[in-house]
C-alpha cells in the first residue's frame, strides 16, 4: 500500500492527504495503518503532522473516531498537538483541551478514558473527555468505575488539583458534564460513604461552583417556560422576539467580562441562544456596552 512508502507522507500536499483520509477503507486497511503507526515512530509523527494540519476537516475527525484507531495511539496524537500548541505564546492547557475534545465523539472519548493509568496523570484531559460523554456512555463509564472498584469520591477527586476558574470554565462549556456531576453530588448526600477532611473540602468547593452554575440553569428554564424556542428557531432572526435576547443581555452584563463567553456557551448548549447569529449579536452588544454604556 502507498501509505507504507514514507515518501508519500513526506511529499503529499494537504489536499492529497485529505483525499487519502476520505478514501481509506475501514477494516484491515485502517487497522494495518494504525498498527504501523505504533511500530514506526517517524511514520507516526508524519501522519500526526498532517492530521494536525487537517484537524478541522470532517475526514480527519472520522479517521480519529474509527474504532480501529487504538486509544494509546489517540493519546499520542493528543500530546503531539499539545507539544505544537505549547510552543505558542500564552499557551493555556485548559483552552487546548477544550479544542481537542471536539475532535472526539462520545464512544471514542470513553475508549480513551479506559486508559486508567494514563488518565490519572492528567486530570484536566480526563475532565474534558468526560464532558464528551452522552447519557449512554456515562452509564458505561460508571460500569467501568465499578469494575475498578472506584468510588464517586475517586471521580470527584480529579477536580481537586484544578483552580476554581478552570473548573467553572470546563463545566460551563459542557452542560452535560455539569448535569451529571450535579446529580452525582445530590445522590452522594444520601450515601454513608466515609470522606476525609480533604475530600470534604473538595466537595464543598465543587458544590459552591455547581450552585453558581445552577443559577444559569434556572435562568435557562425560565426562558424555556416563557418562550416557544422551537418556534423561535424556525423564524428568521429579525422575526424573533427581541425581548428574549434583552433578558440574556441584562443578566450577562452582571458577569465579569472574562467569564461572559463561557456563560454564553452554556446558554447556547441549553438551547436558549438559538444559533451563531444570536451568539455573535450578544457578544457584539456586550462589547458595545463595555465601550459606550449601551448595547446598540
Amino acid at each position: 500500500m502507498r501509505w507504507k512508502a514514507s515518501q508519500f507522507w513526506k511529499n503529499a500536499s494537504p489536499n492529497e492527504l485529505l483525499s487519502f483520509f476520505h478514501s481509506i477503507e475501514k477494516g484491515e486497511d485502517l487497522r494495518s495503518l494504525a498498527n504501523h503507526m505504533l511500530e514506526d515512530h517517524e511514520f507516526c509523527d508524519l501522519v500526526f503532522e498532517y492530521l494536525w494540519l487537517l484537524r478541522s476537516e470532517d475526514a480527519t475527525k472520522k479517521f480519529l473516531n474509527d474504532e480501529n484507531i487504538k486509544p494509546d495511539l489517540l493519546m499520542k496524537f493528543i500530546y503531539f498537538g499539545y507539544g505544537k500548541q505549547f510552543l505558542l505564546d500564552q499557551f493555556d492547557s485548559n483552552s487546548y483541551f477544550l479544542q481537542i475534545r471536539q475532535l472526539f465523539g462520545s464512544s471514542q472519548s470513553l475508549r480513551i478514558l479506559s486508559l486508567g493509568e494514563e488518565m490519572d496523570r492528567d486530570p484536566t484531559l480526563k475532565i474534558h473527555l468526560l464532558s464528551n460523554l452522552d447519557p449512554q456512555t456515562w452509564e458505561a463509564y460508571f460500569d467501568l468505575l465499578e469494575e475498578k472498584n472506584m468510588t464517586m469520591q475517586t471521580l470527584l477527586g480529579i477536580f481537586s488539583n484544578l483552580r476554581e476558574n478552570e473548573i467553572r470554565k470546563i463545566l460551563l462549556n459542557s452542560h452535560t458534564l455539569y448535569y451529571y456531576l450535579r446529580m452525582m453530588m445530590v445522590s452522594g448526600k444520601q450515601s454513608n460513604e466515609d470522606t476525609t477532611g480533604k475530600e470534604k473540602e473538595n466537595r464543598i468547593r465543587l458544590e459552591s461552583i455547581l450552585t453558581a452554575i445552577h443559577v444559569w440553569e434556572t435562568f435557562c428554564q425560565e426562558l424555556k417556560d416563557k418562550y416557544d424556542l422551537t418556534k423561535e428557531k424556525s423564524l428568521a432572526p429579525n422575526k424573533r422576539d427581541s425581548y428574549r435576547l434583552s433578558l440574556v443581555l441584562k443578566e450577562l452584563v452582571k458577569v465579569q467580562s472574562q467569564d461572559r463567553s463561557d456563560v454564553l456557551v452554556y446558554l447556547k448548549g441549553n438551547g436558549v441562544i438559538l444559533d451563531s447569529w444570536e451568539e455573535t449579536t450578544v457578544l457584539s452588544a456586550l462589547g458595545n456596552y463595555d465601550k459606550v454604556g449601551k448595547y446598540f
